[in-house]
């Protein structure tokens, strides 16, 4: 599996709303502060690996 990198970014971000259960929330917040990020900045950090990761051969894999 490839390495997760947090990284800074400074682009146009857009507001939503979105609900996220406690216990993952706890995790990013230690993220945020174990590398004085956001915790938006690690959603979106994880997210961003997430779906680079899912794609193969241009074909979305989704595994539950």
């Amino acid at each position: 599996m490839k390495e997760f990198i947090i990284r800074k970014r400074g682009k146009l971000c857009t507001k939503r709303t979105c609900r996220i259960e406690e216990e993952l929330l706890e995790k990013l917040e230690d993220l945020s502060y174990e590398n004085n990020q956001s915790v938006n900045s690690i959603i979106n950090d994880c997210i961003r690996f997430a779906l680079e990761n899912m794609i193969k051969n241009n074909k979305i894999l989704m595994q539950f």
